[in-house]
């Protein structure tokens, strides 16, 4: 093969690597956990610190039929640089620790009640739990920043243009948007991964002497 072409090839692939790099987020690092500052962190980007098994475990203490994703919602939160964990308490307030019981079934793999509107509505189908998850940080990352959307994974959340973009960096922001009337939708978030901190004793301020 000619040098020129060689050299040519090269720089295709560099310029590709370099490029699916630019799209990729940053992924968070296993750093010390500062509880005292991330206890009252409402902000939907930070770390996810809850480990796919407490996820599960804490949710069968409610339903112990609940399907193992938590292995989902932790890579996918550290992927994207969004609290993987949070948004797992979001799907335990969205699904009734997955026992469903509204619209929703289980067998839409759709965790966060995307496009659900009420009156018999049952939203959106994905194909695997995984891409319910995907799907469900697509649509979080929509509401919560303006940056682009990584490039991978292909985009799977079909509501993701329909929402208006970046007005809900933080959970209680999410107050009347993901939810309606949806009045202490983002706190009543934060207080099941507060319910799962605590129950797995790695943090608890009221305990404090």
């Amino acid at each position: 093969m000619e040098n020129w072409l060689i050299w040519l090839l090269a720089i295709i692939i560099s310029l590709g690597v370099l490029g699916f790099t630019l799209r990729k987020p940053p992924v968070i690092t296993d750093e010390p956990v500062n509880w005292d500052k991330l206890w009252n962190d409402t902000s939907v980007f930070g770390p996810t610190v809850l480990t796919a098994e407490q996820l599960d475990s804490y949710a069968r203490t409610r339903n112990p039929n609940t399907p193992a994703l938590g292995q989902y919602y932790v890579k996918w939160g550290k992927y994207y640089g969004i609290r993987g964990d949070v948004v797992y308490a979001q799907s335990i307030h969205e699904t009734g620790f997955f026992k469903y019981g509204g619209d929703v079934v289980p067998e839409q793999n759709n965790f966060a009640g995307i496009g659900t509107t009420g009156g018999g509505v049952k939203g959106h189908f994905f194909k695997t739990p995984e891409e319910g998850v995907i799907a469900q940080f697509q649509h979080v990352w929509a509401y919560s920043t303006t940056d682009p959307l990584p490039s991978y994974p292909e985009l799977v959340d079909p509501r993701y243009h329909l929402v208006k973009r970046g007005v809900a960096p933080t959970w209680p922001d999410f107050d009347g948007k993901w939810a309606v009337p949806g009045k202490g939708y983002g706190q009543r978030v934060l207080n099941y991964w507060k319910e799962m901190v605590r129950y797995h004793k790695l943090y608890d301020p009221y305990a404090k002497n």
